[in-house]
């Protein structure tokens, strides 16, 4: 029967499975495998999940005390069984040597750090496509590298290379939409004299299987390698800061480091004026934190406040900013205030329904806030809320959440060489795809 449909209208229902469905549909017939293994249905496949709005499933990361902390990721409807009904994935690596740490999440893909239990020296960078169950492992880190720590650890990430300096590492990973390819930057610091200069900075493309050295475009601001990505308008975004003393605090100083993952280069974007005049006012004496996140796919800024700088995982409030037009600055809006009488541990995002996922500090546990029926523009509240706790727990900041994307890239090796599935000369003239790829 399956002779008798044509091979587009066979794409077309090919177009409409999940990944995992569709992979299994090779088995059936020659002619079924060779219209799924074609580069121009795999890349079609993948733009038209890239570019789906109505994804209404979430992948959450977390660390759980409770299980050896081990790395736990579930994939949840939006919607009233969000906490209720939810598959947890088989996580695909050996834990007995290694821990993970999660470098991000970005359409379809995630990857890690692996490091070695023993010296807690990074070793490779693990990728895992959850929707078929896909791992590929593993490509190396080369020197110069430094200690990673797990997210509940308070260890801080310093340790000294064999050159006998102080260095630190930052990573971060994304998707190149206008070359159809994945990336990861790794960003080392030399540590000396309490300021930080930059070592080496080089890319990882997983469409080569290689790394490749861009020192030459590093950025003249400093990384923390604390701070959170976002991955938005095919680049990487962190908070970075120009002065390289103790003082990074200073909120004068800070800006949004970019990274376009095509071109290769860094970029910067400033804060918006009326938050930093916001943040300058809260006092010196108060603690606050400048963090950076997607919304509803579009940039944003975290402002959280505390009224004391002993506990910088406790706020009892948050700011929430998002740039409605990317590269815009008039386009920064306050979105809502938000503040906890129990304490704010991270802000994930904004449900479809509107409602706020928060980790609270009580428990590090995960709840969902209901804004009520005023619009979250300017919304400013104090106190309780209309709150849903989802019974979710994990350590502190560990929590990670993404829009679940269906991906059909495969990563395997060919006559030696490396090979991604949906590299093709088709691919190199994708237009610039929608890909935001915010959580909640």
């Amino acid at each position: 029967m399956s002779d008798c449909l044509p091979a587009d209208v066979l794409a077309d229902i090919f177009f409409r499975l999940p990944a995992k469905t569709v992979l299994d549909c090779r088995c059936v017939c020659k002619f079924w495998r060779s219209v799924i293994s074609n580069s121009s249905f795999l890349c079609d496949y993948n733009r038209l999940s890239f570019n789906n709005k109505y994804n209404t499933r979430l992948i959450l990361s977390r660390y759980d005390d409770t299980r050896k902390r081990e790395e736990i990721m579930t994939l949840h409807d939006d919607d009233e069984s969000l906490a209720e009904h939810f598959e947890e994935f088989e996580f695909p690596f050996d834990h007995g040597l290694s821990f993970y740490l999660l470098i991000g999440f970005s359409c379809g893909l995630v990857c890690f750090l692996e490091s070695s239990k023993a010296e807690n020296l990074p070793e490779s960078i693990l990728i895992w496509n959850p929707s078929v169950g896909y791992s590929f492992k593993t490509f190396p880190i080369e020197p110069p590298v430094s200690k990673i720590y797990r997210p509940y650890s308070a260890n801080g990430p310093y340790v000294r290379s064999s050159e006998g300096k102080p260095i630190v590492s930052c990573f971060a990973f994304g998707f190149d939409p206008r070359s159809f390819d994945y990336k990861v930057v790794r960003i080392v610091y030399d540590c000396l004299d309490s300021k930080r200069v930059i070592e080496i900075v080089d890319v990882f493309a997983l469409s080569t299987g290689e790394w490749h050295n861009i020192t030459a475009s590093a950025p003249p601001y400093v990384i923390k390698e604390s701070s959170a990505t976002a991955y938005v308008n095919g680049a990487i975004h962190w908070i970075g800061y120009y002065d390289a003393s103790h003082v990074e605090r200073l909120v004068s100083r800070l800006i949004i480091a970019v990274f376009d993952l095509h071109d290769e280069v860094f970029k910067e974007i400033k804060l918006p004026s009326e938050m930093m005049k916001e943040a300058i006012g809260v006092g010196h004496d108060d603690g606050q934190k400048i963090s950076i996140g997607v919304i509803r796919n579009s940039l944003a800024l975290l402002h959280y406040h505390s009224n004391s700088r002993n506990d910088m995982s406790i706020f009892y409030g948050c700011t929430v900013w998002v740039m409605n037009e990317y590269g815009a600055m008039e386009s920064w809006a306050r979105l809502f205030n938000i503040h906890f009488v129990a304490g704010v541990g991270k802000i994930l995002g904004i449900r479809r329904n509107g409602d706020i996922l928060v980790v609270a500090a009580q428990n590090w546990e995960l709840c969902s806030v209901n804004l009520g029926s005023r619009p979250a523009e300017n919304l400013n509240f104090i106190g309780h809320r209309p709150t849903k706790n989802l019974n979710i727990h994990g350590a502190h900041s560990s929590f990670y959440t993404e829009t679940f994307m269906e991906c059909l890239v495969i990563y395997k090796k060919v006559n030696g060489v490396p090979t991604m599935s949906t590299k093709s000369a088709a691919t190199t003239s994708t237009p610039a795809l929608c890909v935001g790829t915010s959580g909640a």
